[in-house]
């Protein structure tokens, strides 16, 4: 009887994870250059945009969107979960904008992570680290 309700358990926590969109490695930026490189080489460095944005001058921004969330293995004790139990998210969000030329002029990057309670855990929230923040 134990031994099928851990089982369970251990899958729904392994299986209770979300991810969305487009991640960016921040080392891979490294290798994009203002003024060089072009919109085809930093799709093909980086891999296919999440949104692109073309504007009436004939310039481009590429947006990389990527968003992740996993739930808390407490979060499945039956119970007492709902008092402990939370999540943690992760996001980042790349924009790099080229001129009509199709040339790369400026990047920025944005990484964010957050930690979500629920009952009490929700005055005492973890937050993940990304990169070592």
């Amino acid at each position: 009887m134990l031994k099928p309700l851990i089982t369970t358990i251990s899958f729904l926590a392994l299986s209770a994870c979300a991810s969305s969109g487009v991640k960016v490695d921040q080392s891979k930026l490294s290798d994009l250059h203002k003024g060089e490189t072009t919109y085809q080489q930093a799709v093909q460095k980086l891999g296919k945009p999440s949104s692109v944005m073309l504007l009436d001058d004939g310039s481009r921004t590429a947006m990389y969107i990527y968003t992740s969330a996993q739930a808390r293995p407490e979060s499945f004790i039956p119970i007492v979960g709902a008092f402990v139990g939370g999540a943690d998210t992760e996001n980042t969000f790349t924009t790099l904008n080229f001129d009509k030329n199709g040339i790369l002029q400026r990047y920025s990057s944005n990484q964010g992570a957050m930690g979500i309670g629920t009952g009490f855990e929700a005055y005492s929230q973890k937050r993940t680290e990304v990169n070592g923040n």
